[in-house]
This record gives structure tokens, sequence and C-alpha cells, in this order.
């Protein structure tokens, strides 16, 4: 999108800026490639022409089957004799000159329907994509010599019939190897003049960035033209800048230190276990008081028993046995 404030218009003879215009808010549009190419997509289905294949096709012969019995496939055969066509398998879709399998019918759905609203925002997608060089150059386009884009020439040019005096202004304007290199596609020149703008020309194939030359009375025209806008509902895409500035962060509570960390537990329910241990000490099967913590004399005395009562094993032992 191109946030400029004004476009140069330039004369149709020399080239030369002559004056400036107002950019038209179209241009100012999000670039959605994605939009683009589906509503191209749905738009270009709906020139299509119905077509079938006739329902007599590969069964228009008479054939029946030989039956078993002969080390034959059972597929129908050509009745008759005295040509190679006698004997042939037919109807069959793996036959030659055989019936096509899952035939073409005309009740195809053949056409999409597209939103309004989404056309129109595909249509200023690629209006504003013909305003950003990088875009235009990406399909191709020499643009090296051209002096502005998008380009506006006075409305001179909608006076010019001939195509030498097209192709004299646009060498004139800077796009003499831009002719260069369309020259060398093969295809039908065709009149390029448009009174309605049409997604399928401002994009060709869903691409963005086709080269446009404007007329003055026809870029003054298109805020009139396009009515609905579409807007970002995010002015800054930076949501890492907006979580750090300074009103983000002042607005934001402090964060709680010393806070133990949540542990959870796999098992049985808790209230399922608490009912359980209340079960259990009103039968007094466990003891309700809870064991005092061992002091340091009294774990160096078991240590002390612990060790004489392993000594004493291994002398008993060791000791030879009485006879």
């Amino acid at each position: 999108m191109t946030l400029r404030p004004e476009v140069s218009v330039h004369n149709a003879t020399d080239g030369e800026r002559v004056g400036a215009t107002l950019m038209p808010k179209v241009f100012s549009a999000p670039l959605r490639l994605d939009l683009v190419r589906m509503a191209h997509t749905n738009m270009s289905k709906n020139r299509r022409q119905a077509y079938a294949v006739s329902k007599m096709s590969g069964y228009q012969t008479s054939a029946r089957s030989w039956g078993t019995g002969r080390a034959m496939a059972r597929v129908p055969r050509v009745k008759g004799g005295g040509t190679h066509r006698a004997g042939q398998a037919a109807y069959a879709n793996f036959c030659r000159a055989g019936g096509m399998y899952a035939p073409t019918r005309v009740w195809r759905r053949w056409h999409r329907k597209v939103n309004l609203k989404e056309k129109r925002q595909a249509l200023a997608s690629a209006l504003a994509a013909t305003a950003v060089v990088p875009v235009v150059m990406s399909r191709g386009h020499r643009i090296e010599a051209l002096r502005e884009v998008p380009m506006v020439v006075d409305d001179a040019i909608e006076q010019i019939n001939k195509t030498k005096d097209a192709v004299k202004l646009l060498e004139t304007i800077g796009l003499g190897a831009e002719l260069k290199r369309i020259d060398k596609v093969t295809g039908r020149a065709r009149d390029g003049r448009k009174k309605r703008l049409n997604l399928l020309k401002l994009a060709p194939a869903g691409a963005l960035g086709r080269l446009c030359v404007w007329s003055k009375s026809a870029f003054e025209a298109l805020d009139d033209y396009i009515k609905m806008m579409p807007t970002k509902l995010l002015k800054n895409a930076d949501l890492s800048a907006l979580i750090e500035s300074t009103p983000v962060q002042a607005a934001l509570r402090a964060p709680r230190e010393g806070t133990p960390k949540a542990t959870r537990k796999s098992g049985c329910s808790k209230e399922v276990l608490k009912f359980v241990q209340e079960s259990l000490r009103s039968e007094g099967l466990i003891n309700t008081k809870v064991k005092a913590k061992k002091t340091k004399e009294e774990m160096k005395r078991c240590k002390a028993n612990s060790k004489a009562f392993y000594k004493n094993i291994i002398e008993a032992i060791s000791t030879k046995p009485l006879t």
C-alpha cells in the first residue's frame, strides 16, 4: 500500500510533469493476496461453458459376452466376423473405444457465488498493489525508466485512436523496455482501455502488481467508484512492541514472588482419599499421632546398635560349628 499524499500528472506529449493530484484512499488498502486469489479463482469459474460427453459414447455397437469356458474375459465382445473389429471387447471403460468411467455431465456445479464485499476488498487490494514498485517488478514488468508509479497522464491520452500514437506515448513516459518485453509474448493485440475495473484484469492469474497507466480523470474518480474501504483491525502489528510499551507495562500488576509452583498429583481423587483416611482413623487402624523427628543422639545410638548387631551376626557365621 502507498501512503503518499500526491501523485504527479505527466504530459501526454513529452512526458514532463504538468501538475499533481491527490492520491486516492484505495491505494492505502492492505495487500491481501489470499483474498485476491480466492476471489479470482471463483470469478474465473463463472465464465466457463458447460460441456459433457455424449451418453452414447462407447456404446454405439452391438456386443455381448461370450460367457465362461473359453479361457477369455467375460467382457462383452463385438458380434460378427470377417473384420478386425469382430470379437474385440467393448462397452467397458478399460476397452479400446469403450465407455468412459464417470462420464462428464452438464449439471456439474460450474459457477461459484462470490460475496459482494469480498469482491470489493479484493479489487481494492489489487488496485493498491499497482502502486507498489517491488510488487509490480515482481511480475516481470520493466519499469526502470518509468518516472513514477502509479503513472498518471493528463486527459489527452483518452483522445488517442491510433496504435502508433499509443506506442509513442508509452515510449515517451519510459515504457520502451516494457514494450520490447511484451513483444516477445505471443498473443493477439487488443484494446486495453477499460470503462469498468475488473479483478480478472487487475490481478491476472491471481497475482498482484499489474502495471497500469491512468488518465487524470479516471485516477481522480477512484474514490467515487470504490466506496467501501477495507481497514486493518490492528494499526500496529508489532505485538512485542505493544506489550513492552510504557502504557501497557504501567497498567500491568507486578508479578508475584515466592509463590510455590503448583504440582498436579496423578491417581485417585483427593475427596476419595480423604474419605478412606477418615474411615480408617475412626476404626483405629491408623495412628492419628504424628511421629516426632529423631534427634541426632538417637540417630547415632540406632546406628551403633545396627553396627553391633551386624558384627555379632558375622562372628556367629564365621565360628566353627560345635562337635
